[in-house]
């Protein structure tokens, strides 16, 4: 028996996906093979960035969504053998990159794993996690995963790199 959506591999006797909560099916769907395409469109610049982070953290969330059965894949500076830009900043920066037609999926995933971190935290609310931030209005926003103040309608948050969509 399979997951149809994080594709996991269960024994006889198991009807239901305990992490992705979905009925379990006999036989997996083919996977479009989109790894080439991501990688042309990344080299290209026609792939989407929806997060930047240290190697090892953004290594994690592309694992976390290709196990969701959406192809992502590590993109920047860093060099993949040693984890480490070689520009003397201060610690390498990876970015999660994913084709155009996948960033809803994918920020789905990592909102949901996010949203599962602060729910098991001891007092986490989950009320600050449901925001969104209006990037037509005018005047100062604030981003609702770090709280840093901005103006203006940028890609990504200034201080933690969350993407907001805007660009």
């Amino acid at each position: 028996m399979f997951c149809p959506q994080c594709r996991s591999e269960f024994r006889e006797g198991f009807f239901r996906c305990p992490n992705c909560e979905c009925e379990l099916v006999g036989e997996l769907p083919k996977l479009e093979d989109k790894s080439e395409k991501l990688r042309q469109l990344a080299a290209s610049g026609g792939a989407v960035r929806i997060a930047r982070a240290s190697y090892r953290e953004a290594a994690q969330m592309v694992e976390t969504i290709q196990s969701h059965g959406v192809d992502a894949m590590l993109t920047g500076d860093c060099d993949a053998a040693t984890g480490c830009c070689k520009r003397g900043c201060g610690g390498p920066q990876a970015y999660v990159t994913v084709l155009p037609e996948d960033v809803q999926d994918a920020a789905a995933i990592l909102r949901e794993v996010h949203r599962n971190l602060v729910a098991d935290m001891e007092g986490g609310s989950l009320e600050a996690l449901d925001a969104e931030v209006d990037l037509d209005s005018e005047g100062e926003k604030t981003c609702p995963a770090c709280g840093a103040k901005f103006e203006g309608s940028p890609e990504e948050c200034p201080d933690c790199g969350l993407y907001l969509g805007a660009g």
